[in-house]
């Protein structure tokens, strides 16, 4: 495990695909999105997810598609207001029309953030802002849709760059976010600026985070025993069932729907760890890779208690012939892999 913490921590912790993470967002544009008044941008009815709802009505209608597009923005005012750990007071919510206009009035009094869908074939070239959220009102259909690898990544920036080279950015377990996964995106962001300032200040390197990951998962993991673990239906494999789940975790767990994991994070209940499967999605100069990887965080406060990645050889293979590696959810051999963290084998 030890030889591979640097990769883990190059695609995991502090997410920017291609470059290593140290070249994401200058410190003084962190020290600005820190400091400035924050805007999130609203999300709107968009024309690509109305087409595509048009000629696949199997995925959901348009009235359930804005329906569900109110609740999103209602969810997000409720998390951002809770989670984002700078300048409370001068939250404001804006449309993305909003947000290009006064983009244009060189306003520099503003950072933006929002989350944005995409696919790993088109990820080279960046994001569509104006695309927004990919939406289908079945999870399953979500999840599970093998020609489908949509993925929505949470992106921060200052309003001048809107619509370019981000600060930062970091993927989130779910297409179209859940509270529980806003949460994690803040938290991400939050954990990245704070090692940014902190390596420039104390002269760190990669090495020293390493170290610092490898340390905390170590004394992380043996406490998920005494907590009850989450892990999501949807998220478990056809073998590995609600029914024999018990068979291959032997201390306390809940199978639950994403309402109960939402409410576990919100109320921050430290009786819980919870599970997650989360997408990084590598771009290189031919092609996109996806690699996926477990974790469990700490109902409490977010932590990261444990976490399972694919194969060295099977990541490899995925940046040049599959274009894939691990899997999209728990597996006898992940909760196996788990286990061994939890009972402090490496």
């Amino acid at each position: 495990m030890k030889k591979n913490l640097l990769i883990i921590l190059l695609l995991t912790l502090f997410i920017k695909p291609v470059q290593a993470q140290f070249g994401m967002g200058k410190i003084e544009e962190i020290e600005a999105v820190q400091g400035r008044k924050l805007i999130v941008m609203i999300e709107e009815p968009r024309e690509r997810m109305i087409k595509k709802l048009t000629k696949k009505p199997k995925r959901g209608s348009v009235e359930e598609y804005k329906a569900d597009l109110i609740k999103y923005n209602a969810l997000m005012k409720e998390v951002v207001e809770k989670f984002w750990p700078h300048n409370k007071e001068n939250i404001s919510y804006k449309t993305y029309e909003q947000i290009e206009a006064l983009k244009k009035s060189k306003s520099k009094e503003y950072a933006v953030l929002c989350c944005l869908s995409a696919e790993p074939s088109s990820y080279s070239s960046g994001f569509n802002f104006n695309d927004g959220l990919y939406w289908t009102k079945s999870i399953k259909l979500d999840f599970e849709d093998s020609d489908d690898d949509m993925f929505t990544m949470m992106v921060v920036n200052t309003i001048e760059d809107f619509g370019r080279s981000p600060v930062f950015q970091t993927p989130l377990f779910d297409v179209f976010p859940t509270k529980a996964a806003i949460a994690y995106g803040l938290a991400t962001t939050k954990n990245y600026f704070e090692m940014r300032i902190r390596t420039k200040k104390e002269g760190g390197s990669m090495r020293d985070e390493r170290k610092m990951v490898e340390k905390k998962i170590e004394e992380n993991a043996p406490r998920i025993k005494d907590k009850t673990l989450l892990i999501r239906a949807e998220w478990l494999d056809e073998e590995l069932t609600e029914a024999n789940f018990k068979d291959h975790y032997p201390y306390k767990y809940k199978i639950c729907d994403r309402e109960f994991m939402d409410n576990v994070v919100m109320t921050q209940n430290s009786e819980y760890a919870y599970g997650v499967v989360l997408p990084n999605v590598m771009s290189g100069s031919r092609s996109n890779s996806v690699f996926y990887f477990q974790y469990v965080f700490d109902g409490k406060d977010g932590t990261m208690m444990a976490m399972v990645m694919p194969s060295q050889g099977s990541m490899m293979a995925a940046s040049g012939i599959t274009g894939k590696a691990g899997k999209r959810n728990f597996t006898f051999k992940i909760m196996e892999k788990l286990l061994a963290q939890i009972n402090g084998k490496k």
